[in-house]
C-alpha cells in the first residue's frame, strides 16, 4: 500500500511540473525554482518506482493451513448382548473303571478272571530292625504272596501291588527292612512265583487286617481278610 502512495504521489509531481516548466515565467529566482521543479518530480517518481519493484519482490508467505487430527470415536458397547456361548461341550474327565476286585479268607486261594490264582502263603507278626538309613525298627507284618499262572499268556508282575489295612482303618507302612523281596518279572503259563512284603504295624500279632494283591496294573484284585498269626 505505501508504494502505491509514493509512485502516485512522483507522477502528479512530475506532471505539475511539466506544466508548470512549459510557461513563461519572469525573474531569475523564479526561473531557478521552476527549474529544478521537474528535477524532483522525477527523483519522486524513480524512487516511487524502486520502492513498487522492491515491494513487488517481496512476498509474504501464507501461514500454511493447520488441520486439527480427527478424534476416534470410541466403539459403543452394547451391554444387553449375550455372553457367546462354547460351540461344543467340553468333555467331562473320564473315570477310570473300578478294578475288578474277588474276595476270600487269609487261608484261601483266589481265582482271578484273568486266569491267574493268588494265595497267601503266610501273614505273620515279626519285629523288623532298622539296616539303612530311612528305615525304623518295631513290630511289622510279614505276608509271602504266590502267584500262579494258570491262563495261556504270560503276566507281567512287575507292577504288581500288596497292600495291608488293619480292621480298624491303620495302614501298614511299607518298609525295605526284614525278609523283602516283591513279585517281579513275567510269569509264564503253567509258572508260580513267590514275593514278600514287610509293614509295619503298631502291634501286629493276632489283629484283623485286609491283604489287597493287584498282580499287574489294570487287573483284577485279591482281596484276603483274616487275623495275622
Amino acid at each position: 500500500m505505501l508504494c502505491t502512495i509514493l509512485l502516485g504521489v512522483g507522477s502528479l509531481v512530475g506532471e505539475r511540473e511539466s506544466t508548470w516548466g512549459s510557461g513563461f515565467f519572469v525573474g531569475t529566482n523564479d526561473a531557478w525554482r521552476f527549474m529544478r521543479r521537474p528535477q524532483l518530480g522525477a527523483v519522486l517518481a524513480l524512487s516511487g518506482a524502486a520502492l513498487l519493484t522492491g515491494c513487488s519482490a517481496v512476498t509474504i508467505a501464507e501461514p500454511a493451513a493447520v488441520h486439527a487430527p480427527a478424534s476416534a470415536s470410541p466403539t459403543p458397547i452394547d451391554t444387553d448382548a449375550p455372553a457367546p456361548q462354547p460351540t461344543e461341550e467340553a468333555d467331562a474327565p473320564t473315570k477310570a473303571p473300578d478294578a475288578e476286585v474277588e474276595t476270600g479268607s487269609l487261608d484261601d486261594p483266589i481265582d482271578l478272571s484273568t486266569g491267574l490264582v493268588v494265595e497267601l502263603e503266610s501273614v505273620s507278626s515279626t519285629t523288623v530292625e532298622a539296616a539303612t538309613p530311612g528305615e525304623v525298627s518295631g513290630s511289622a507284618v510279614v505276608v509271602r504272596v504266590i502267584a500262579r499262572n494258570d491262563s495261556r499268556k504270560a503276566a507281567d508282575l512287575d507292577s504288581a501291588v500288596v497292600t495291608l489295612t488293619a480292621a480298624d482303618g491303620e495302614y501298614g507302612v511299607g518298609t525295605t527292612a526284614g525278609p523283602n523281596k516283591p513279585l517281579a518279572g513275567e510269569l509264564e503259563p503253567g509258572s508260580s512265583a513267590t514275593g514278600s512284603y514287610v509293614f509295619m504295624l503298631d502291634r501286629a500279632a493276632n489283629r484283623a487286617v485286609t491283604v489287597s494283591v493287584n498282580y499287574s496294573a489294570g487287573q483284577p484284585v485279591a482281596e484276603f481278610s483274616g487275623k495275622t498269626d
